[in-house]
């Protein structure tokens, strides 16, 4: 028997949200589409395939071996691994044809010896600038020597050059905008020493939705892909969440005034209550901080998460849901971006981002496509 327990993602949704995000930056602006981390949750094959048939311009993954993955499953679209590449790594890279990130000359070096190797008369690289986020790059006040030093190298081709903003998703915050100040200046520092990256690119989701100064020549949206809005003000952004999270109740249990449920018993009933349990938990990638505060759908009624979340078990009070029964099926997570129990409001309650939901999402979970 199928599990019962699956991850509904809406294709169609993923294209339309991708056809929204076009219009809002024009047809001057090329558009990579994330899909590291499993396309957030969605699966990435099927995802990328999508995005593919629709025409997206670039692919982006966060390390080379999902975009090898890609590439075994027939993916044709440019692909950029935008997390630094392993040398012993590099090799397979350049044979599945990805696009590579380089931070410094020397991690450039690296790739123009296996290029070299492999006899590769022009491999296309994009160099990391860090403007502020203190995490991977080459400063931006070194960007130029870097930039020039790839330009002396037989076989690499620097084909892009871009940066990672640290606050785009805070409306009042300045830091973008001095981000982007470095970003500007390191590009002209590039150009005069001749080096002009046809693929320059800054704005994720927050950035491409709020700050048209930050499009540049590419975007590169992940979660508003997907139909998440990633900050409030974009809220107004027609986008369409594509997944939803959907199980069904495994058994029912009688539970009298006073006993307990699930570990620890950090939930005891109040009243006799009929607890259903579902067949799926943390190991799934339900959040364990939903315990004794989550609610789920069932009967078309709210109702809450009871008891500590198990491995691959929660419960729920059913109590009062009329149709409570074995089967009967239950939402964790809807496909919509106002509902009390969408991918943005499930966050909220857990303590997290929604990039955490939805990454956290376990392979042994299956997916239906629609």
């Amino acid at each position: 028997m199928p599990r019962p327990t699956r991850a509904e993602v809406d294709l169609t949704c993923v294209r339309d949200n991708l056809r929204t995000l076009r219009e809002r930056v024009g047809p001057g602006v090329k558009v990579l589409g994330v899909v590291k981390a499993d396309a957030y949750g969605h699966g990435a094959v099927e995802v990328a395939r999508t995005l593919d048939a629709a025409g997206i311009d670039m692919l982006g993954v966060a390390l080379a071996e999902e975009g090898v993955e890609l590439r075994s499953e027939g993916v044709q679209a440019p692909i950029l691994v935008m997390g630094l590449t392993h040398p012993d790594d590099v090799a397979d890279a350049l044979e599945a044809d990805l696009t590579l990130t380089v931070d410094d000359p020397a991690a450039a070096a690296a790739v123009e010896a296996r290029a070299a190797k492999l006899r590769r008369p022009t491999t296309a690289v994009h160099l990391k600038i860090d403007t502020g986020m203190n995490r991977l790059g080459v400063r931006s006040e070194d960007a130029a020597d870097a930039a020039a030093a790839i330009g002396r190298m037989e076989h690499l081709t620097l084909q892009g050059a871009y940066t990672h903003f640290a606050c785009a998703d805070r409306e009042a915050d300045t830091t973008t905008a001095e981000q982007l100040a470095r970003f500007r200046a390191a590009l002209d520092a590039m150009g005069g020493v001749g080096i002009e990256p046809p693929l320059v690119h800054a704005a994720n989701s927050s950035a491409l939705l709020t700050r048209p100064e930050s499009h540049f020549a590419m975007v590169r949206p992940g979660l508003a892909l997907y139909g998440i809005h990633p900050c409030k003000a974009a809220e107004d952004v027609p986008l369409r969440p594509a997944l939803a999270l959907v199980t069904r109740v495994a058994c029912l249990k009688r539970v009298r005034k006073g006993e307990g449920v699930s570990y620890g018993h950090r939930w005891r009933a109040e009243r006799e209550s009929v607890i259903g349990v579902l067949p799926i938990g943390y190991g799934d990638g339900y959040p364990r901080a939903l315990s004794c505060a989550g609610r789920v759908r069932a009967g078309g009624r709210l109702v809450p998460v009871v008891g500590t979340i198990c491995m691959d078990a929660t419960m729920v009070d059913l109590t009062d849901v009329a149709e409570a029964r074995p089967g009967l099926e239950v939402a964790l997570i809807e496909a919509d971006g106002a509902s009390p129990i969408g991918t943005a409001a499930v966050a909220e309650v857990a303590g997290t981002i929604p990039y955490e939901i939805l990454t956290g999402l376990g392979k042994r979970l299956p997916r239906a496509y629609g």
